[in-house]
């Protein structure tokens, strides 16, 4: 098929949408990087889970301008190479977009878990300052202590 019969315009500008997209995404995962890398606030573990986010939400990132790449080339240029080769190389697309998938629910399932980790220790910390609250209570017997 030639260039001139396929209409590859379309399928162009949605690959380009998707490089900008993912570009855009890059660009602001690496401002929040660098934010959060030198926040003096936060603990090591914080701090380390907020780098294998970083490099996560960056491969993904990455995988999503890559196929748009991929399909904006891909329908003006693979065609005309043969239907065994378009085959191929749209497999190979459609496989990306599974990983793009899979790194998109690893990526929700590690931010559900320390999120949840961090709401149960929270949580503990709560509760230990609600009875060291109640024991000084008793102690005055319910009744306000005066401060100096």
């Amino acid at each position: 098929m030639a260039l001139e019969e396929n209409n590859w315009v379309p399928a162009a500008v949605f690959g380009g949408s998707l490089v900008l997209l993912g570009a855009g995404m890059m660009f602001g995962h690496v401002r929040a990087w660098k934010e959060q890398k030198s926040d003096g606030s936060l603990a090591d573990l914080d701090r380390q889970y907020l780098r294998n986010r970083y490099f996560r939400r960056m491969q993904t990132s990455a995988a999503v301008a890559f196929t748009g790449f991929l399909i904006g080339i891909g329908d003006a240029f693979i065609w005309p190479l043969g239907p065994v080769v378009a085959t191929f190389y749209w497999l190979f697309v459609i496989m990306l977009v599974f990983w793009i998938a899979l790194l998109a629910l690893g990526d929700l399932t590690s931010v559900r878990t320390h999120s949840q980790t961090t709401m149960s220790q929270l949580d503990a910390t709560r509760k230990e300052l609600e009875a060291e609250l109640a024991r000084h209570r008793h102690r005055s017997n319910g009744k306000p202590t005066k401060e100096s």
